[in-house]
């Protein structure tokens, strides 16, 4: 995250989770440390670049350095996978706003599959391509301001936040924006890095030089300290899963034949992580990111 930049305010923080509990370091870089909250078992960045900077970055200069690059990478995979979950438990047609939508894709995709749709998107210039192509977007301070005056407070059936988490300074405070905008008997959708896999891997990634497809950004979620932080948020989880990988590198590839490692190098992975977890009736959730729905607390799926 935020590549390129040397020298930026940064602020000391707190785990999101609130037990305000003692700390461990995790592992540091020359220009980061990340540190694990023992009370709830997140691994967060501390200290981080200052949440303005944070936001700034995303709405004027990633979709330069790397969001048109995401979406250029094939990530309908991702964008199946999540869908088929939330199936599982809701089923259009319906309201679903994707938190973070990028340029729309996976929203044209749901638009597809009967959703009314509506997308959330803090880059300026990813939002105009996202409104170019017919879809309706909210303002991108949604999160921060609440619905407008002529939005319903329970607006929508279901809200997916798909590699947002991550990257936003206070993911608690995300949750309960979306909590108070789901329907009475909406859910939610989260895809997140899995940090579980990735804090294993960073060692042996290293010696083979792919340690810049492992994804650290503010956050770095495993699936039990992803469960604790949306059941914080008044969210009840009704499943965690794997989640199918890109089928390309989200950064771009230099070559077909590192396009091609990426391929194989990811089909190998979600064998095995499938593999795990069917005989652990769901217990080990080993891909390197990971699906979680949830409903509001008083819901059933």
């Amino acid at each position: 995250m935020m590549g390129g930049v040397t020298a930026f305010a940064v602020e000391e923080v707190a785990c999101p989770c609130g037990s305000h509990g003692p700390i461990r370091d995790v592992f540091r870089t020359e220009t980061r440390r990340y540190v694990e909250c023992l009370g709830c078992g997140l691994v967060f960045r501390n200290p981080r670049p200052i949440a303005d900077l944070v936001t700034s970055f995303y709405r004027d200069e990633y979709d330069g350095a790397y969001g048109r690059a995401e979406g250029d990478s094939d990530r309908r995979s991702v964008f199946e996978s999540v869908l088929r979950h939330v199936e599982c438990y809701r089923r259009s047609p319906g309201r679903l706003l994707d938190v973070g939508c990028g340029d729309g894709d996976f929203l044209l995709m749901c638009r597809a599959r009967g959703w009314s749709c509506f997308g959330v998107e803090l880059s300026t210039e990813a939002a105009a391509r996202a409104a170019a192509r017919g879809l309706t977007m909210l303002p991108p301070d949604w999160v921060q301001t609440g619905p407008s005056s002529d939005e319903c407070v329970w607006a929508y059936d279901v809200i997916t936040l798909i590699n947002v988490l991550e990257t936003v300074p206070d993911p608690l405070a995300v949750l309960r924006r979306v909590r108070a905008a789901l329907a009475p008997n909406g859910l939610i959708a989260v895809r997140v890095s899995n940090g579980a896999f990735h804090l294993a891997l960073r060692r042996p990634a290293r010696w083979v030089r792919a340690q810049h497809q492992q994804a650290f950004h503010l956050f770095v979620y495993s699936p039990q300290a992803l469960r604790r932080l949306i059941e914080a948020a008044g969210l009840r989880p009704v499943s965690v899963r794997n989640s199918r990988p890109s089928r390309s590198q989200v950064h771009g590839t230099e070559s077909r034949l590192r396009h091609w490692i990426w391929r194989i190098g990811g089909s190998a992975l979600w064998g095995l992580a499938q593999a795990a977890y069917g005989v652990s009736g769901g217990r080990v959730v080993w891909a390197p990111s990971f699906e979680l729905v949830a409903v509001s607390g008083s819901s059933a799926p």
